[in-house]
């Protein structure tokens, strides 16, 4: 990634299509690790936006961008997108110049789509990919159920397809102590490994951690902090090494 003070429009509009909708802080995290001032941005975005390679929308105050449509598709909750947005850079930003981006349109087709995917190098054999799920989301009846049972049936194939060992991260807007006693209940159905699709052997995919935690951590250091929760309700790290 090139430093901030030499973005290009190219720079800017390959970031934005990595996303379904994102917002100038979060093109500041992308491209300068903290929510700080890029010059280059507030020149380069209206710019781009005049011309017509953005598509935009006014929410709470601040534009979201997105890359244009020839139908104009307004999704269910910018919120929803902004805070995708933010797990996304957060997630890349810990090992940016190893990661693959694989944004959601990458996983249509397997009978489950995650927000976004980050495959790493060949020889760590390992990929990362993420959900998010509101609050209103997450107390709809038996959505987490379902998603956990379809990443179950289909994770094999995703694997067999990227082949690498997918790690699946849940990131829920939830109280921390309330997603720990979800995972209580999710325990039968979290002790039933996975027949991993690349060397057949059984796995524990998936983790979990809160929104409010994740957002603490600081930038960079994500894959290392002891947040998440595993298939046995301790916490653990996504990663030993950066």
């Amino acid at each position: 990634m090139r430093h901030h003070s030499i973005i290009t429009e190219n720079d800017v509009l390959i970031a934005v299509r990595v996303f379904r909708w994102v917002t100038r802080q979060a093109l500041e995290l992308y491209f300068g690790g903290e929510v700080k001032r890029i010059k280059a941005l507030e020149v380069i975005l209206p710019k781009l936006e005049r011309v017509g390679k953005l598509s935009v929308e006014w929410h709470k105050g601040e534009k979201v961008y997105s890359k244009p449509r020839k139908k104009k598709v307004i999704p269910v909750s910018l919120d929803h997108e902004i805070a995708c947005s933010e797990i996304f850079v957060r997630l890349w930003r810990c090992r940016m110049e190893e990661s693959e981006i694989f944004p959601e349109r990458a996983f249509r087709g397997f009978g489950i789509v995650p927000e976004g995917g980050i495959r790493y190098l060949e020889e760590r054999k390992t990929m990362l990919i993420f959900e998010y799920c509101t609050q209103s989301n997450f107390t709809h009846g038996g959505v987490m159920k379902s998603k956990l049972t379809r990443y179950k049936k289909h994770l094999p194939d995703i694997e067999a397809k990227v082949k690498r060992n997918v790690t699946v991260l849940f990131v829920i807007d939830i109280d921390r102590r309330k997603l720990r006693e979800f995972i209580v209940r999710m325990q039968p159905l979290l002790d039933d490994p996975v027949i991993s699709g690349i060397a057949g052997e059984p796995r524990y995919p998936f983790f979990f951690t809160d929104y409010q935690t994740f957002k603490s951590v600081p930038v960079g250091k994500a894959l290392t902090a002891n947040i998440y929760f595993w298939h046995d309700g301790k916490e653990w790290r996504l990663t030993n090494d950066a």
